[in-house]
């Protein structure tokens, strides 16, 4: 019998999003020959843990984040994260991204594609100047980065928009987990994605980066063969440019992507000041926001439990038996799935078939009215319902109507008390 161990953990960072989990595969026990009976066989030993994360950031306190990356350095063991997904590029999603990278680290970061102007605009709306240092992740996240995080990453995985059809839907898992590739062996390729040459992507990425990879729509990531991760890039998020913005910035590409330090700088000034005067202070031009579905290969049979923490004690219950097969989990980000085109648009990718089986969904946008639509709830029909943010913070998450049409499917908010994690045991 083949087992899988899957944890999902939300920490509790307030207004902000920190997913993590991990993924333990056990191996059937081979079968002695001839009907022999060895006395004192031994399970085979387990397969990982492979580790994910989603997302590392608070605008509830800085604090949160650095607790949270604490607790998740424990469980790690001194291993890293072998895939670290940001949604997308806003402060409250990734301003723990640097700490978490040399703290713990991570073989993959995988992040959404989007051009150097659109980039660009998403670190204005934030108000970032030319001399903020975050200014570069904006300009040259690869850059930025290997510049603050030094070894803390092996390379970046950009997921281009999700175009057409998605990874095809399988279901059945080989007979015995494959292996995880050695951990310790940095020389060796990754097979996530597709190496980048020159002409894929803007910028000055190549064929001799090894850090720069792209993961192409219809594909996903395997793990061990048994499970699978599944990004979806929404292709209709690219805002419009009624005034020429990209055509502008391209006119600075060598200043913004090799220049010396204050020629960057020098353009981006450039750059802010025409987008204050093109688009206006506060202009809200992002959208953008990378989900990620995980969930086993095939049919599987298990139960489930889920926890409560708080700050001076754990709950701990049973929310499933023996005869469900749902395991996944629908991270959304502040993705916007605000009428029903748009979750039928990530359905169509994901397949529904997958859709079906979430057993934890991420409410998009921290429960806020504008990211959903009514009924959303019923269509994603999840076990549990995660609503990751601070009701006290003027942004006032979760608008009560998402609340309400969330509450039949076990509604969980994760505030700055209370984290909240899922343990499931599946076997085939």
């Amino acid at each position: 019998m083949t087992e899988i161990r899957a944890i999902h953990r939300f920490f509790p960072v307030g207004q902000g999003l920190f997913a993590a989990g991990s993924i333990e595969f056990w191996p059937p026990q081979p079968k002695p020959r001839r009907n022999i009976n060895l006395r004192g066989q031994t399970k085979p030993a387990p397969i990982g843990p492979y580790r994910w994360v989603y997302d590392c950031g608070s605008s509830s306190g800085k604090h949160l984040v650095t607790n949270a990356i604490a607790d998740l350095k424990r469980t790690c063991k001194r291993e890293k994260i072998d895939l670290l997904t940001l949604s997308h590029f806003h402060n409250d999603h990734i301003n723990g991204v640097v700490e978490l990278l040399n703290k713990i680290g991570a073989k993959t970061v995988m992040l959404p594609w989007a051009p150097l102007w659109r980039r660009l605009l998403i670190g204005f709306e934030q108000g970032l100047r030319a001399s903020d240092p975050e200014m570069l992740f904006y300009v040259d996240p690869v850059q930025y980065f290997a510049q603050e995080a030094g070894e803390g990453f092996e390379q970046i995985l950009f997921v281009l928009p999700s175009d057409g059809e998605g990874p095809p839907f399988l279901t059945d898992p080989p007979a015995f987990p494959e292996p995880l590739e050695d951990r310790d062996d940095h020389d060796k390729p990754s097979d996530l994605g597709d190496p980048v040459s020159h002409g894929d992507l803007e910028g000055p990425y190549g064929d001799l980066d090894r850090r720069v990879r792209i993961l192409r729509p219809g594909k996903s990531i395997p793990v061990n063969g048994v499970w699978e991760f599944v990004p979806y890039n929404d292709p209709a998020t690219k805002p419009v440019d009624p005034f020429g913005f990209a055509t502008k910035v391209k006119s600075h590409y060598g200043l913004l992507l090799t220049g010396k330090t204050h020629e960057r700088e020098a353009a981006l000034k450039d750059l802010r000041a025409l987008y204050e005067d093109t688009f206006g202070h506060g202009a809200k031009m992002n959208n953008v926001s990378l989900m990620l579905y995980g969930g086993a290969v095939g049919a599987w049979t298990g139960r489930g439990e889920r926890s409560y923490f708080y700050r001076d004690h754990v709950r701990t219950g049973r929310f499933y038996g023996a005869h469900e097969a749902r395991g996944a989990i629908l991270l959304t980000g502040d993705g916007n799935l605000k009428d029903l085109a748009k979750w039928e648009s990530l359905t169509a990718y994901l397949d529904a078939r997958r859709a079906m089986r979430t057993s934890v969904f991420q409410v998009p946008h921290h429960g806020a009215r504008a990211n959903w639509h009514d009924g959303l709830a019923a269509l994603a029909s999840p076990m549990t319902s995660i609503f990751s943010s601070d009701p006290r913070h003027g942004y006032g998450h979760p608008h009560a109507e998402v609340l309400r049409d969330f509450w039949p499917f076990g509604a969980v908010q994760v505030d700055q008390q209370t984290g909240f994690s899922v343990r499931h045991h599946l076997n085939r």
